[in-house]
């Protein structure tokens, strides 16, 4: 693992929320109970979302960006002035890292959000497609100095015969890049394929895992079996509440735990980021993360 991974600071347990929107990121940082950092989707541009993340960082609390709109996987190459730009964005808002699902953002060459695809896409799980990916995150790499950590993407169908973990191992020995695992996505994963991901933990470099997502999602009734929908502003699901605590052990590296909670109310967002930090506590292998806690608590 690079040097530049380990000295990655540790953040706590925070919240992802989308700014302009409630529950109001600006009203949440810094205050007592609230998270001890802010992760945030936007535009490539700085400029559209500089004067909110002025006033958190004013709390002294740190921002972590989080686009969605690089192509980590396809033969579709990002935009050159769009990963500048983007270099521009980490850089001015002083965020860490940065993390993105590996899936498809756009099909056409250019640039483009996901969104314009209605939501990600998940890669074809081949060793044509990890080649590919490799080859993709490289490219960002080239442009962007800032450590970049790759999130399995939510699934409703599987295309591939690569284990999930194995495709992300290989993945981040081969650019020696970070990781970032969603609770709610691996569920998603566990249901579609109906493999246990944690059968297979042997193959994923979990020393790499820096951060972790959760959040609330909602289960629809497929052909067969139940199918995950990543959802944000739903509760938390049991299922994922177990994947969190079954790996908290297993993440000796993790730097911060992320609440997703975009349009949950401000009371929920509260309560359940203090359930975090227990289980964070009760069960995280990671000693500074947990220091982090205990020092961000103290009177």
């Amino acid at each position: 693992m690079n040097s530049q991974i380990k000295e990655l600071p540790t953040l706590g347990v925070g919240a992802s929320l989308s700014l302009s929107a409630d529950p109001d990121p600006v009203q949440l940082a810094g205050t007592i109970g609230g998270p001890s950092f802010i992760e945030y989707a936007g535009q490539v541009g700085v400029e559209s979302v500089i004067e909110e993340i002025s006033q958190i960082t004013a709390t002294g609390t740190t921002v972590l960006f989080h686009p969605a709109y690089i192509n980590f996987c396809g033969s579709f190459a990002n935009s050159s002035a769009w990963l500048e730009q983007t270099a521009h964005h980490i850089e001015t808002v002083q965020s860490p890292w940065f993390a993105q699902d590996l899936a498809y953002c756009f099909w056409q060459g250019g640039a483009g959000y996901a969104t314009q695809l209605g939501n990600f896409l998940p890669p074809i799980f081949n060793q044509n497609s990890l080649q590919l990916a490799i080859t993709r995150i490289q490219e960002v790499q080239a442009t962007i100095p800032a450590t970049v950590a790759i999130e399995p993407p939510p699934v409703t169908f599987i295309v591939g015969d690569i284990p999930l973990f194995e495709f992300f191992g290989e993945l981040a020995i081969a650019t020696d890049c970070a990781l970032l695992l969603d609770m709610g996505h691996l569920v998603s994963y566990e249901m579609a394929s109906g493999a246990r991901v944690l059968d297979a933990l042997a193959a994923l470099p979990c020393e790499r895992v820096i951060e972790v997502h959760i959040a609330g999602g909602r289960l629809e009734q497929g052909d067969a079996t139940p199918i995950y929908i990543d959802a944000h502003e739903s509760a938390i699901l049991d299922q994922t509440w177990q994947m969190f605590i079954a790996l908290l052990p297993l993440l000796p590296n993790l730097k911060a735990v992320c609440y997703e909670c975009e349009g949950m109310d401000e009371q929920t967002v509260r309560h359940t980021l203090e359930k975090i930090r227990q289980l964070v506590r009760q069960h995280s292998s990671a000693n500074a993360l947990v220091a982090r806690l205990d020092e961000i608590d103290k009177p």
